[in-house]
């Protein structure tokens, strides 16, 4: 699974909205949109609060699953 994929899964995990974790994370929406197709990837600080606020790990997001 890559790391779109399992974003968006601990998105609805959460129960978050695109534009309610925006807000969370003080992003435009259109960056988590960006994040979930694969367009862009966030930066080292927004990953850690990306963790934080979805409250999985580092590895949860981006170890390969094989």
């Amino acid at each position: 699974m890559s790391f779109s994929e399992k974003f968006r899964a601990a998105r609805k995990k959460s129960g978050l909205s695109q534009q309610q974790l925006a807000d969370e994370l003080k992003l435009d929406r259109s960056a988590i949109a960006h994040y979930e197709k694969g367009t862009a990837m966030p930066n080292a600080k927004n990953i850690f609060k990306i963790c934080k606020v979805l409250n999985v790990s580092f590895d949860e997001l981006f170890s390969d699953d094989i």
